[in-house]
């Protein structure tokens, strides 16, 4: 069954919380539809006033936590546990005709890099032409994608939608385009999902502190409860290969998360040792800064569909 969702107030969020009541109920094998605005709420990057906002703060549902990216949901999927995992399958996403990138707000080394100060740079999208075109006439290939995808986390409270973490979140990867598929370790009851921050290009590391931020003219995602799975961290499936995540403060850290499920995965896959893992990982397995932007850092390991026969 397909589901379609409006962009309206009451179905919008900026935060996570597992007591949250969900804006919609449905079952494994289901599709979302809808239109998502951007991580600022409705920000229009070529206004005078670019910090005005279609949906300001005291108009949100809670003002008091609604403070961080504008996202879809919670969504709740029946009957899903925490210990099963939900794939979430990206089958559409179209960028909406503006965006915009601005540096010098969430980024606390710029100053090493020699650049202080605000900087706001517009951009227009043009969809059939798969670019987006910068203020000052640079283009760039479109690659869309979500930067938040993830479900509420156990713990209970309000929880910020900057950091990701194990249910995911704010994993800012832009190797998740159409055609990929998310795995996302549920964490509550009837998993909570949540998503938005459209992105319609990305570096690898957003090292500016954002991407070309945009809202989404539509979005479709299917979610599917998998019971024969057990995942503690993300992982995705994508057309350049399988992707395992970790997210930590530091990036050793986060890296070490990362390679832990790539070891398992490749044991899993090739029924090796872990030994054997390690070593044909270091042969054939790529390491990657997702994204420094969030305070809690993102690395992601790569095993390219082509690496090991």
């Amino acid at each position: 069954m397909d589901h379609s969702i409006e962009p309206a107030t009451g179905n919008l969020q900026g935060c996570f919380s597992r007591a949250r009541p969900p804006i919609l109920t449905i079952r494994s094998g289901d599709t979302l539809t809808c239109q998502t605005l951007d991580a600022g709420w409705g920000l229009d990057p070529f206004a005078d006033d670019v910090l005005g906002k279609q949906i300001p703060l005291a108009q949100r549902p809670d003002p008091a936590n609604d403070t961080g990216h504008c996202l879809i949901g919670p969504i709740a999927v029946h009957d899903a546990q925490p210990g099963q995992v939900l794939q979430v399958d990206i089958c559409h996403l179209a960028p909406a005709a503006v965006g915009a990138t601005w540096v010098g707000e969430v980024q606390e080394f710029l100053p090493q890099l020699g650049v202080e100060g605000y900087f706001w740079l517009p951009w227009q999208i043009d969809i059939a032409m798969g670019l987006a075109r910068s203020s000052s006439g640079h283009q760039v290939p479109l690659a869309p994608f979500l930067g938040v995808i993830g479900v509420a986390p156990a713990a209970p409270g309000i929880h910020a939608t900057r950091p990701p973490r194990a249910g995911g979140g704010n994993i800012d990867c832009k190797e998740l385009t159409v055609g990929s598929t998310l795995f996302l370790p549920i964490q509550a009851p009837d998993a909570l999902f949540s998503f938005g921050d459209g992105h319609a290009a990305q570096g690898d590391g957003e090292v500016g502190g954002t991407a070309i931020e945009c809202g989404m003219e539509q979005v479709q995602l299917r979610l599917t409860v998998r019971d024969d799975m057990s995942l503690g961290w993300p992982q995705a499936r994508t057309s350049a290969g399988w992707l395992t995540f970790g997210f930590a403060e530091d990036l050793n850290a986060a890296t070490v998360i990362a390679l832990n499920g790539m070891l398992d995965t490749l044991m899993h896959q090739l029924a090796v040792s872990r030994k054997e893992a390690l070593a044909l990982a270091s042969v054939g397995v790529h390491l990657r800064v997702t994204q420094i932007a969030n305070r809690i850092l993102g690395v992601h390991a790569l095993w390219p569909n082509a690496a090991f026969h």
